[in-house]
């Protein structure tokens, strides 16, 4: 049988009411700290867990905060999970995971967070992803949302994104002080090339117009953002004729990278002898491998810190205050693969 807030009432001596305004932390109270001790004592002795849905209804508030990502299947977005939980935690609130939604049997996205008391949202902010009312239905427009992500936003809403294309302009300028001319760049998704506002694309044209280098556009045969993609993409790199192969290839992000790396040394080739890999995100696998990967690394516990900070201020404050951009300066990692 589950242990109740009257159990520890009598464990402890004290009213219902007691037990209440100690696990919730209400200092206009004024419970004293011997009873506090007591009260404490008793949770921890019949190993009570405070129902949070039951506490919500009186406070109006969960303690939980929705977070919404693309994937799991990229570290990078592993690492914004993480860092986030932990973040979160200690504010006293939970974090409630929506990854990339599978597609249900009617052909629509299943949306984890409609539905679930949440106080406010945190949400990547991408084209490939649903838009806020699929994934929160009616909640929208309730609770407030702070947007992370790689470009900034053009709709007056909060958001703490990371300057991707200050970091590839930093990486292409690295690539050509080290006196590269072909620089190849692999990409996933047609979109990326179709999309104006692409900060790796842009960055990697800008570049190339202003060093007089020829772009050259790669396409990765499997359309993801994987390490089979990119292993893939990597073989058929290392079968190129060397005199139109590119000698460095800029890949979309550092997972694509790591298959490049793999791809190209099973095709009988040397990294970075024979050609040179660069990524962009900077996830913590990537500074493991035996050739370290040269990339622009995206600092994701700091974007979280600032998010999460802008989010509970909204939920203790309200949605009235100007909407705040932040950007999120990456830092070039020099590592040997290029």
């Amino acid at each position: 049988m589950a242990v109740s807030i009257e159990d520890v009432a009598r464990r402890a001596g004290v009213s219902r009411g007691t037990v209440s305004h100690v696990i919730n932390g209400n200092v206009a109270a004024r419970i004293a700290a011997s009873t506090q001790e007591r009260v404490w004592k008793a949770v921890s002795d019949l190993g009570y867990h405070p129902n949070r849905i039951a506490r919500s209804l009186g406070r109006r508030r969960t303690d939980i905060v929705g977070l919404i990502i693309p994937s799991l299947t990229n570290p990078f977005f592993v690492q914004i999970m993480e860092s986030m939980e932990q973040l979160a935690l200690k504010e006293g609130y939970q974090v409630l995971l929506d990854a990339m939604q599978p597609i249900s049997s009617s052909g629509k996205p299943v949306a984890k967070l409609q539905g679930w008391p949440v106080d406010g949202v945190l949400m990547w902010s991408t084209d490939a992803l649903h838009s806020l009312v699929q994934m929160l239905g009616a909640q929208a427009g309730e609770v407030p949302v702070v947007y992370l992500g790689g470009h900034p936003r053009q709709d007056n809403t909060d958001s703490v994104y990371f300057d991707v294309y200050r970091g590839a302009v930093d990486m292409m300028n690295h690539l050509v002080e080290k006196g590269f001319r072909k620089i190849g760049f692999l990409y996933p998704f047609d979109w990326v090339l179709e999309q104006e506002d692409e900060p790796r694309q842009n960055a990697y044209t800008k570049v190339c117009q202003e060093s007089g280098i020829e772009p050259l556009m790669i396409r990765m045969e499997i359309q993801e953002e994987t390490r089979r993609a990119g292993l893939v993409a990597g073989i058929e790199l290392a079968k190129m004729d060397r005199n139109e192969a590119p000698e460095v290839v800029l890949c979309f992000n550092d997972i694509v990278a790591e298959g490049v790396l793999f791809g190209l040394r099973r095709g009988g080739l040397k990294v970075p002898d024979d050609m040179g890999v660069v990524g962009i995100d900077g996830i913590q696998t990537a500074q493991y491998l035996d050739t370290p990967l040269t990339t622009v690394r995206l600092p994701t516990e700091q974007m979280c810190s600032e998010a999460l900070r802008i989010l509970l201020r909204r939920i203790a404050e309200g949605t009235s205050a100007p909407a705040i951009e932040l950007a999120i300066a990456p830092e070039l990692v020099k590592g040997a693969t290029a």
